[in-house]
């Protein structure tokens, strides 16, 4: 057998063909996505088919001396994609054998463009860097809170991409490391043994979000839209695209026992291109502690180029109690599902974490939004709920005045329950102080300023929670809401149905499209759009009652107006739910041609503080009784000007 020159381009095993000059990789001759790294590894293989190529010699060649990176982490991702591309099997290799703590080997019969085996092949003397292609990984996600230890790794590795002197950008054409202005961080992979620590995974994700979304001057993007890419297998490149970001963040997961290893890379996304990774083994009650330290260094080293960047920590770092922070993730996830029973479970989970840990903050953070969510979805009387959550938000906020999600809440309590606007704004501020980063504390603040007549702030905040958080559809819904109300019907119609084409059977989605609908002067389309959001919020035998009603119903009139009296019918046999459907209550009065009854139950909203009154305000759906002097009254009584 004859060595291969470096001349010729392609080299052939198998069902594979790869072409050395332009660092492609074809199967049967279709192109198969390979990262830069991938395709050096195998081309160094490929060099010494047969012979061991030792780790030692990958990383000389691959990540020079004056690159930082996590050696072995780095090696292990390439020659795990490499094998994903070639369909090869680790523990039965037809391509690639692993030598344990020396290197690895190739193994298949290598062979020229003509067809003849070869023993070795040149080496260029200056290789061509091989083009910018991408392997698809499986990715998976996370949601909402902050521990902060994968903080470590992520962070970390933005301070020292942008600020680390003698960092080597291997992106072609430029000398220096790309400026990163906005991340998103995929879901990082679960690798313990047990599945059912999938909620610890996530819990390490949203760390990563929350922690980064300080940096006020990066765009983080929301883990509602990272977590679509959760087992999705795309190239980072269309990742990047896709979100709009520069940077993008990967990682692992692994815990055993009370111990957890979290890795993490940086990748400049439009390029692919690797640019830091590092690993972490801790014991895990030291989590929080190392979360402060960590936070605070970031700090330190990035504000020489991120104007005033001011961490939101706590002075003293809150020890880890580990079982109570098992129980505080695993309730947090299932109060995020919004289902009767789901939230019930999330809120004890909670109380126990609360029991085993007193101390913690995010834990009464995140049982205040129980208790919101329990009001929502009408478990008890509005007051009660009501006056839970603002305790527990108040108890977070005594613990650590840095939670924005307490803020947050407080922020929608004091204005849309309380009608202390001034409160409420402040509330809002401060939430988006702590976390610049929250889509959620933006979209909220977006509709209160709507609300209260301020149209054009709205406008700007809602459109700042869609470029956190794009793929969304509580934020689409959000917004569709925000330009219903401004009166802008073209952009509420828009938001609505990339709500509804997100997801189609996400249920505010249908509402808000309904509204629009209605709104825009296309009543049946409206009717069938208030069905939906029925029976996909939990009320299919109600809905189906509203659709033979309106049937069956004689007479002219819009759908709405034929079935008012059964709205009226069924809500009046529930006594203890009318405050929290007192302005559905008014409404259905309202098309029913009797003002008198409808502006006796929007004094009754008044009466009982229910929280779905502030909305009169700006809802084009009472513009049939704005101009009653009786309006401008029930306005007046809940702090708001005629608008």
């Amino acid at each position: 057998m004859a060595p291969l020159s470096s001349s010729s381009r392609t080299i052939r095993f198998g069902k594979f063909d790869a072409d050395v000059h332009s660092g492609e990789l074809r199967k049967h001759g279709t192109r198969i996505k390979l990262q830069v790294q991938p395709f050096q590894v195998l081309q160094a293989l490929l060099e010494r088919p047969g012979q061991v190529v030792t780790r030692e010699e990958l990383q000389k060649r691959i990540w020079p001396a004056d690159t930082f990176v996590d050696f072995d982490h780095g090696l292990n991702n390439a020659i795990r994609k490499l094998r994903d591309a070639l369909t090869d099997d680790a523990e039965n290799p037809r391509y690639i054998e692993t030598l344990a703590k020396r290197g690895y080997r190739f193994i298949a019969e290598v062979h020229n463009a003509n067809g003849a085996a070869v023993s070795h092949i040149e080496a260029p003397a200056a290789a061509a860097a091989p083009s910018i292609t991408s392997a698809p990984a499986t990715r998976q996600r996370g949601y909402f809170w902050s521990l902060g230890l994968a903080t470590v790794a992520v962070a970390l590795a933005i301070v020292l991409v942008l600020h680390q002197n003698g960092l080597r950008d291997r992106s072609p054409g430029n000398g220096a490391a790309p400026h990163i202005e906005s991340l998103a961080v995929l879901p990082l992979q679960n690798l313990s043994a047990d599945p059912a620590q999938e909620y610890f995974s996530d819990g390490m994700t949203d760390a990563l979000i929350t922690d980064l979304a300080q940096i006020g001057s990066v765009r983080v993007i929301s883990r509602t839209s990272s977590v679509q890419y959760k087992g999705m297998k795309k190239s980072l490149p269309e990742i990047a695209r896709e979100l709009n970001v520069d940077g993008i963040v990967e990682g692992t997961v692994q815990r055993s026992g009370d111990r957890v290893r979290i890795t993490a890379q940086l990748i400049y996304g439009p390029a692919d291109k690797h640019l830091w990774a590092h690993s972490y083994d801790r014991e895990l009650r030291d989590a929080l502690q190392l979360q402060g330290e960590v936070a605070r260094d970031i700090a330190q080293n990035i504000s020489v180029n991120v104007a005033g960047l001011s961490p939101q920590r706590p002075a003293t770092p809150h020890p880890l109690n580990i079982e109570a922070y098992d129980d505080f993730l695993k309730g947090r996830n299932l109060v995020s599902r919004q289902t009767n029973v789901e939230v019930a479970e999330g809120k004890e989970l909670l109380e126990r974490s609360i029991h085993l840990d007193p101390d913690f903050a995010p834990a009464y953070a995140s049982l205040a939004s129980a208790y919101y969510v329990m009001t929502l979805v009408d478990q008890a009387p509005q007051p009660i709920n009501i006056e839970k959550s603002v305790s527990a938000a108040r108890k977070a906020l005594m613990l650590d005045d840095n939670v924005a999600e307490a803020h947050c809440l407080l922020g929608l309590i004091y204005s849309m329950h309380d009608w202390n606007w001034a409160s409420g704004e402040k509330e809002f501020r401060r939430a988006i102080q702590s976390n610049p980063g929250s889509a959620f504390a933006h979209s909220q603040f977006a509709l209160f300023l709507v609300t209260t007549g301020r149209n054009p702030e709205a406008i700007q905040e809602i459109n700042t929670a869609l470029e956190l958080d794009p793929f969304s559809p509580m934020q689409h819904s959000s917004a569709s809401f925000v330009f219903l109300y401004a009166r802008q019907y073209d952009l509420a119609m828009r938001e609505a149905r990339r709500a509804v084409e997100i997801d189609p059977s996400f249920s505010s989605g249908h509402l808000a499209l309904g509204s629009v609908l209605h709104a825009s002067g296309k009543p049946d389309e409206a009717f069938r759009k208030l069905l939906r959001y029925l029976s996909l919020s939990g009320q299919p035998a109600f809905a189906k009652k509203l659709e033979t009603a309106e049937r069956n119903t004689p007479g002219t009139g819009e759908p709405l107006q034929r079935v008012a009296p059964l709205f009226l019918a069924t809500y009046k046999k529930k006594p203890e739910m009318q405050p929290a459907w007192a302005v559905i209550l008014a409404w259905a009065f309202m098309y029913r041609g009797d003002k008198d009854k409808a502006f006796e139950w929007l004094n009754r909203a008044c009466d009982e503080h229910s929280m779905e009154v502030y909305a009169i305000a700006v809802d084009p759906d009472f513009d049939p009784i704005r101009s009653d002097p009786r309006f401008a009254a029930v306005l007046h009584r809940i702090g708001l000007p005629l608008s």
